[in-house]
């Protein structure tokens, strides 16, 4: 299965180098120069991997902690081993399940080695607006695709769906990078953007959700953090969806929760990293609580409420 090929990719700011085509990621060549950040290679590679390895640690979603090394194995026959913040290895089990495997690689795989090299990622949606990225970070079950569908729909590019990565540059010490270019969303989402079926990449591995390859929607350069959302649903469908400032306290405990893979911060000694990073954030930027009804029917209304606050904060 190993390919010998060497292809050059660049996503969440770093240079990767992969031993098979990924056609979810731009080229390096096509990226432009700013959208590397971080030029130690990391690899990804297709293998054999084993059941399981030595590990002194086990996570609350089953990955298997060893020294220096993150396994990750699902109930379909994907395993994953990621090792040193250098390298992914990547085993579909199977050829049917390459696509999937492929995803899964670029995503959880990916996310871990950034944990690995002390980057902590936002579970989050992200836009561009003139002022810089506008983040919306949430629990799985937000809504946070939807939403970065439906803000897609209406014009703003996108940075991320899932996962936002920060770096520290010379303009900002929390600058966004755009992600993965695509949107993982169920067939009421995909409506709700505009989406027909035909910018279908594959199915994905999680949720039952389909994956949507639009590179037309996202940013192409790295932008300074403008602002913070902190995404929740209303107890009661019926309340109207409502949006107030947040204080630091508040927003770096919600941050805490809504890290991407969060389970890996205490497991690989990231907590005291965490505090200080966390604690600039909030303060450098508007932080808000975003509370919409759980209710396909009034998510109109909501969007209308979030790009009328975007605006008029992020827009000159």
């Amino acid at each position: 299965m190993q390919a010998t090929t060497d292809f050059s990719y660049c996503v969440h700011g770093l240079l990767v180098e992969s031993g098979f085509e990924l056609p979810e990621l731009l080229a390096v060549s096509q990226a432009g120069p700013d959208a590397l950040l971080d030029t130690r290679p990391a690899r990804l590679s297709m293998a054999s991997l084993p059941d399981t390895i030595p590990n002194h640690a086990v996570s609350k979603d089953g990955y298997l902690i060893g020294d220096g090394q993150v396994f990750i194995s699902l109930t379909n026959g994907i395993r994953c081993l990621v090792e040193q913040g250098e390298s992914v290895i990547i085993d579909p089990g199977s050829d049917e399940a390459m696509p999937a495997a492929r995803l899964f690689a670029m995503s959880a795989g990916l996310g871990t080695l950034l944990h690995q090299r002390g980057y902590i990622p936002i579970h989050c949606a992200a836009i561009e607006t003139p002022a810089g990225c506008v983040v919306f970070a949430g629990n799985a079950g937000d809504g946070k695709s939807t939403l970065a569908a439906s803000l897609s729909g209406t014009g703003f590019m996108l940075f991320t769906d899932d996962r936002l990565t920060l770096h520290i540059t010379g303009q900002s010490p929390y600058t966004a990078v755009p992600s993965v270019p695509v949107l993982h969303l169920f067939e009421d989402g995909a409506g709700l953007a505009g989406l027909d079926g035909s910018e279908l990449a594959v199915n994905s591995y999680r949720f039952g959700k389909h994956v949507h390859l639009v590179p037309h929607r996202y940013a192409a350069a790295p932008r300074p953090v403008a602002g913070l959302y902190f995404t929740d649903w209303h107890d009661d469908a019926g309340n109207a969806p409502q949006i107030a400032p947040m204080g630091s306290i508040d927003a770096m405990i919600r941050l805490r929760r809504d890290i991407s893979l969060a389970h890996l911060v205490e497991l690989l000694g990231q907590e005291k990293q965490f505090l200080p990073w966390a604690a600039g954030l909030c303060r450098s930027v508007p932080v808000f609580s975003l509370m919409r009804p759980k209710d396909h029917a009034r998510h109109s209304e909501s969007l209308d409420l979030i790009i009328r606050h975007v605006r008029d904060n992020f827009f000159p």
